[in-house]
């Protein structure tokens, strides 16, 4: 079977790339509704249960950090070929076991092995389509990235009160399956070198010490960190602390969603019109409005106020719809080795970030959104200390990006 064309068929592309990128993060909230029903069928304890949860996401992290140098040596096909074939092994070992803590070890091979697709889809992104297009394409992902783990637990609820929970895993399962035969649609065009490899080390040295990526990467996850304290902490804050209907905040989130998704489809434009420069200041000048309209309604409520703390949210999604794709192309525009090992970096330091940044946000004083605003905005401000802090004689990478 021929492999597709990209450039004659960038819709047919951006779908399996799309496929790719979502069945890790399907993976982690598919199964989210199925946990007391799991918990019964191995006749376990919840808390032995829900480190199937905490698990997983040790699992995705780590495949963030080795995914990228297997696809710079291996070829982005053959990477994904091990990586869905070993998380099929995984699956199958979460429906056949009857030990909650083999299910729990399957569990972390599935996110390993699953997730590899995540840092692929925008790999294959850059390998496939330049400048423009290339923030079109991330756009587009990134926004199928955010609706997935929206969906999946309300797939997973109706699999779960209809089938069961071994259905949600089959499920799984089926999107790996059809993974693997999407990967015969595309072409393979990153050439591996025929050299003896370089240790992996170096590879992620070469990385780490170049700061023009750092800064967008940390740009980009200090940013993602200030959202993601809302996603972590906001239920504590609004339906513990000031009493807000479980119902009501779901549909708060829904809002704070629909602002990212609906930057995120417009980015590709701005860019067209304003370039990756401009769209990135104009961008990062969003997140700042947000957070300072959450910090200032926060502080003027004593963090009492939950339509204000909203209002900044939305608009802070707004911006960071368009900043995390610019961030992510432009952290790597200029390089031509390791971009594997680059793009895998910088989907692990944004989750690392979030991570640390969300856990510390319980050991703060319990002041309503005022807690959660401060977290943003100061997290906004790294943000933009990033953006500016340029190498020395750095200059801007292609001028048609700009």
């Amino acid at each position: 079977m021929s492999a597709l064309n990209t450039e004659k068929h960038p819709i047919a592309v951006l779908v399996i790339l799309t496929l790719f990128a979502v069945v890790g993060p399907v993976s982690i909230d598919i199964f989210s509704p199925s946990l007391p029903a799991i918990t019964e069928h191995f006749s376990s304890n919840s808390a032995t249960t829900q480190w199937s949860v905490g698990i997983f996401m040790l699992g995705f992290s780590l495949s963030m950090l080795i995914v990228g140098p297997l696809a710079d040596r291996m070829g982005r096909k053959k990477t994904l070929l091990l990586g869905y074939s070993l998380y099929l092994i995984a699956t199958s070992v979460t429906l056949l076991t009857d030990n909650i803590y083999l299910f729990i070890a399957a569990r972390f091979a599935q996110a390993l092995f699953g997730c590899f697709g995540t840092a692929v889809a925008r790999i294959l992104a850059r390998d496939y389509f330049k400048d423009k297009m290339e923030v079109r394409m991330l756009s587009y992902i990134s926004a199928c990235l955010t609706i997935a783990p929206m969906l999946a637990p309300i797939a997973g609820g109706f699999i779960q009160e209809y089938a069961g929970w071994e259905y949600n895993f089959l499920a799984m399962g089926a999107m790996a399956i059809i993974a693997l035969l999407a990967l015969m649609l595309i072409p393979e065009v990153h050439q591996v070198s025929k050299s003896a490899p370089r240790p992996i080390l170096s590879g992620y040295k070469a990385v780490l010490t170049d700061w023009r990526y750092l800064r967008f990467t940390i740009a980009a996850g200090t940013a993602f960190s200030g959202a993601f304290v809302f996603v972590a902490g906001g239920p504590f804050v609004m339906i513990s602390q000031l009493g807000l209907a479980p119902t009501f905040y779901g549909f708060l989130f829904a809002a704070a969603i629909a602002g990212y998704l609906f930057s995120a489809s417009f980015g590709p434009k701005l860019n067209d019109i304003l370039g990756r420069e401009k769209s990135t200041r104009l961008a990062w000048t969003v997140l700042a409005a947000g957070a300072l309209i959450s910090f200032a309604t926060a502080w003027w409520s004593n963090g009492q106020s939950i339509v204000g703390y909203m209002a900044g949210i939305v608009v802070f999604e707004l911006g960071l719809g368009l900043f995390m794709p610019l961030c992510q192309a432009r952290a790597t525009e200029h390089m031509s080795k390791n971009i594997g090992t680059a793009a895998g970096l910088i989907f692990f330091i944004e989750m690392l970030l979030a991570t640390v940044v969300s856990g510390l946000v319980g050991y703060l004083p319990e002041m309503g959104t005022l807690t959660l605003a401060s977290v943003t905005l100061v997290a906004t401000l790294i943000s933009g200390l990033s953006l500016r802090k340029k190498a020395p004689g750095e200059v801007q990478v292609s001028a048609q990006a700009v």
